[in-house]
Parts: structure tokens; C-alpha cells; sequence
């Protein structure tokens, strides 16, 4: 495994969480590129790469769409989700970091990392003026921790790398 990769990886992670942090948007060029490094870093280790992309793209498709529905239902009218409640940079957060998970570690990744949200958004409601949670600021903090326990630690590890 290369190093580099890794650490060009946790680079874009942590540039992620800063500009969702401070700005409440991303530059649509580090999901790009997060998703080009975790791509590479995968290939090298595994060769179900499409079918591990398909799987974890699918559950997230899925998830998005039955928020929408629910949503749209209890508003009583159809409601853009990226204007409501998740944004773009989100969707492509989420999206870019599929080739890390096997599927049932993605789901895991993608419910835990919303718990993580919300602890932090409450945890630090004093600190935090707006009232939008960067969730994908948020979301690559949590998967930048993941990495390094799982870099550190080589039992019960939630990412491919």
C-alpha cells in the first residue's frame, strides 16, 4: 500500500472537513479527488472494485430516494432534498468514499457518521453560529479518524485500506 496515497487521501479529508467547517460548502474537486484516491488505493488490493462501488452507490441512491419520499409525504408536495435537507457536497462526499467500504461496512460508516454529526453539531451548538450541520465536513473528520485506527490497528478494520 502506498503511503502517499494515504496521506493524500487524509489531505483532501481534512481540507473537506475545514471548508465545510468555516464556508458550509466544498470544492467540488475534492470529492474527485477523494474518490480517485480511494479508487487507486483499492485497486491495488482488490479486483471487485465495480461491483463494491455498485452495492455502496445503490444503498446510498436508495437511502436518498425514501428520504425524499418521506419528506415529499409529510410536506404534502414533492421536496428537492438538496434544497431542504442534504446538500450536493454531501451527496458527493458520500458518493467519493464508496470504494473504501464493503457494503455492510458502508452502511455502517454512513450511520455512524451521521451520529457523529449530530453529537458534534450539539456538542458544540455554542461554537457552531449557523444553523446547517457541514455534514460532510463532519462525515471526513469521522472517516480520517477510521483511517488512522485502522492504519494503527489491524483487527476490526471498517475501511479496505
Amino acid at each position: 500500500m502506498n503511503i502517499a496515497l494515504i496521506i493524500g487521501l487524509s489531505l483532501c479529508l481534512l481540507a473537506v472537513f475545514f471548508q465545510d467547517w468555516k464556508y458550509r460548502r466544498i470544492h467540488v474537486g475534492l470529492p474527485l479527488a477523494i474518490f480517485l484516491f480511494s479508487f487507486y488505493i483499492i485497486q491495488q488490493q482488490s479486483n471487485m472494485m465495480v461491483g463494491l462501488i455498485a452495492y455502496n452507490l445503490a444503498f446510498f441512491g436508495i437511502t436518498l430516494s425514501i428520504l425524499t419520499l418521506y419528506m415529499s409525504i409529510k410536506n404534502k408536495r414533492f421536496l428537492n432534498p438538496f434544497q431542504n435537507y442534504f446538500g450536493l457536497g454531501d451527496l458527493l462526499f458520500y458518493a467519493a468514499v464508496a470504494p473504501l467500504f464493503l457494503l455492510q461496512n458502508y452502511i455502517l460508516f454512513f450511520i455512524l457518521s451521521m451520529v457523529f454529526a449530530i453529537v458534534l453539531q450539539i456538542g458544540l451548538k455554542k461554537i457552531i453560529k449557523e444553523n446547517t450541520v457541514p455534514l460532510a465536513g463532519f462525515a471526513s473528520l469521522f472517516l480520517f479518524i477510521i483511517i488512522i485506527k485502522d492504519m494503527m490497528f489491524g483487527f476490526q478494520k471498517i475501511t479496505l485500506l
